[in-house]
């Protein structure tokens, strides 16, 4: 994992092998950002887990390699204080074919290169309500 700060911007490089979620979460406690957007994702993943929620997550495993088509989402810190990544992603197999959700994990497959946008002067929260997680901004 290589990430650099430059001006609002996170770059973060994930090499092959690598835990998606781990290194993301490493780079971001690193350069200390813990309120951000996500602005794009060029790479691949493999043994990846998206889900659809239901009141709860349905996850779905795709073992295969897949290429990121579209990366978008937030960070934001929990109640506990831990960095919080709410992630979305479109990732499309061999054939094409798309599928799309949550992302629960994934490990990088050749690469992944993020940037994130970091919101020095607004800081999001996500708070337990009721039987649901909320993003809170302040």
């Amino acid at each position: 994992m290589k990430y650099k700060v430059g001006g609002n911007v996170l770059m973060v490089k994930l090499d092959d092998g690598e835990d998606f979620l781990e290194g993301l979460h490493e780079a971001l406690r690193k350069a200390g950002v813990n309120s951000g957007v996500i602005l794009s994702c060029a790479g691949m993943f493999r043994n990846s887990r998206i889900a659809f929620f239901k009141g709860e997550y349905a996850g779905r495993d795709f073992p295969e390699p897949m290429e990121i088509v579209s990366m978008e989402g937030n960070i934001a810190l929990s109640e506990d204080g831990k960095i919080f990544p709410h992630i979305h992603v479109c990732l499309a197999d061999e054939s094409q074919e798309a599928h799309g959700g949550h992302l629960l994990g994934a490990t990088v497959h050749n690469t992944a290169e993020l940037a994130i946008l970091i919101l020095r002067d607004i800081r999001l929260l996500r708070k337990k309500t009721d039987s649901r997680v909320e993003l809170q901004i302040e």
